[in-house]
């Protein structure tokens, strides 16, 4: 019989080294909120996609094993779904027999008594409000997953990078002399994501002002928007039809000049690696100069994301946002002249044919044009000649196609290219090129991503 426990809204939780408890030579038990989990959680139920995508973030997605209907996370496509987090199938939750139920203080209706009295362990964790929150959190989720020293360590690491990413995209924001205003509305009744939240801090980062300060009732928020005149504003998908035809609101910009686009509410909410690709988007929306070099395109591509790409991925128009692609026409080349007579040179050695157990590794030889440290480390928003060389990489070992071209930025394109060589060479698929993936990367050992039939015999020809 497993322990009834269950950590609701009553306090949120509060974890640091200290109270993380262990025995003396092992991760666990690990003590949180005066409750203790004696082993790593192997079967995990996740009804929160804020945290499920924190657990994704972390590299802790291999130990949910079902979720909610609103964890739509592509890593997460496989498993099966036991229904809304509010009121999720308890038989289904059964048949997965976890040994931890997640969920966060959004799920104001979970039938939590039923759980309980079914004997399953359900804990509440407290979303982020600010950056210190958000580095509780991941210890604490990190912890309970991984243990006291491990666990924490790399939840610590993995909320340290994302706040580091979301200062680097905030650089790239080109100065106004006026701050631009704006604000997320849920609906026209008044419900907005206020300064308070953090997805509504994001607008900070993004150096604009929320007009929505924390603690404003719905009839404060209606009036600040029509008083401080938004020039955007973001709202769930299917709400922006209602804030243009809301009567109220004709006289605001945004709604003037038709700039009001839509991120899926859940997508907004998420804290993990999703924060940084909603502000992307906020960014390139607002700035659309970051997301082209010509005006031009950069409008296109500003009225074309919010329709086809907000209820997933809102920030996958980032594919776009290469700034400096004048510097590309010379290094693709450079990198594509090392690696060929390279690859020439193999195939004509009969030393390497030892080495016919390792095909793929065989074939690539090491770079050392990256110099990489013990703290070499890039994400989204950074730029230089160090992310044109990991673009250069990743594109000769077939991680990417760089359409638009190899540029300095490491936007959402270099992501999903970093991922997919994560995921080939067995690492955790987050897209930030740390340290250790950047050794392996430029090292022989990588394995390069298999060319397929057509690629072949288009080489052969």
């Amino acid at each position: 019989m497993k322990k009834i426990i269950s950590i609701i809204a009553a306090a949120a939780i509060c974890l640091s080294a200290a109270a993380c408890s262990a025995v003396s030579n092992g991760e666990y038990p690990v003590s949180i909120a005066g409750y203790t989990i004696k082993e790593k959680p192997k079967r995990v139920v996740c009804l929160s996609d804020s945290i499920a995508d924190i657990l994704i973030t972390c590299g802790f997605a291999d130990s949910i094993k079902a979720r909610s209907d609103e964890c739509t996370q592509q890593e997460l496509a496989g498993i099966p779904t036991v229904g809304s987090k509010t009121a999720p199938s308890i038989q289904k939750i059964e048949d997965i027999e976890p040994d931890l139920i997640l969920i966060d203080n959004s799920v104001v209706n979970l039938p939590v008594s039923t759980l309980t009295e079914e004997n399953y362990t359900v804990l509440n964790m407290i979303t982020a409000q600010t950056g210190d929150d958000l580095k509780v959190l991941y210890e604490s989720l990190g912890s309970m997953m991984d243990g006291t020293e491990t666990g924490r360590k790399k939840g610590e690491k993995k909320a340290a990078n994302l706040l580091i990413t979301l200062s680097d995209l905030q650089r790239i924001v080109p100065q106004r002399d006026v701050p631009v205003t704006g604000c997320y509305l849920y609906d026209v009744k008044g419900n907005a994501a206020s300064s308070g939240s953090f997805c509504g801090r994001l607008f900070e980062y993004a150096n604009m002002i929320n007009i929505c300060s924390d603690f404003m009732s719905n009839e404060d928020i209606l009036n600040a928007v029509r008083r401080d005149n938004p020039k955007f504003i973001f709202c769930p998908v299917g709400v922006k039809s209602a804030i243009l035809s809301e009567k109220n609101f004709q006289a605001v910009d945004a709604v003037k000049n038709g700039d009001v686009y839509e991120i899926d509410e859940n997508v907004f909410s998420r804290q993990g690696e999703t924060m940084t690709e909603v502000l992307s988007f906020i960014i390139e929306t607002v700035y659309p100069e970051v997301a082209s070099g010509s005006s031009e395109q950069s409008e296109a591509s500003q009225q074309s994301k919010p329709e086809s790409k907000t209820e997933s991925k809102p920030e996958e128009s980032k594919t776009e946002s290469k700034p400096e692609e004048s510097k590309t026409e010379s290094k693709p080349e450079e990198s594509k002249t090392e690696s060929k007579p390279e690859e020439s040179k193999t195939e004509s050695k009969p030393e390497s044919k030892p080495e016919e157990s390792k095909p793929e590794s065989s074939q690539v030889k090491a770079d050392d044009s990256l110099v990489i440290n013990d703290y070499t480390a890039y994400g989204q928003g950074e730029m230089g000649d160090d992310v044109v060389k990991i673009q250069t990489r990743l594109k000769e070992l077939g991680f990417g196609k760089f359409e638009n071209g190899i540029t300095d930025f490491y936007g959402e394109q270099t992501a999903v290219a970093v991922r997919a060589f994560e995921k080939q060479n067995g690492l955790t698929e987050d897209g930030y090129a740390e340290h250790d993936d950047l050794v392996l990367l430029f090292s022989d050992k990588v394995k390069p991503m298999p060319k397929s039939a057509e690629q072949s015999a288009a080489e052969n020809q």
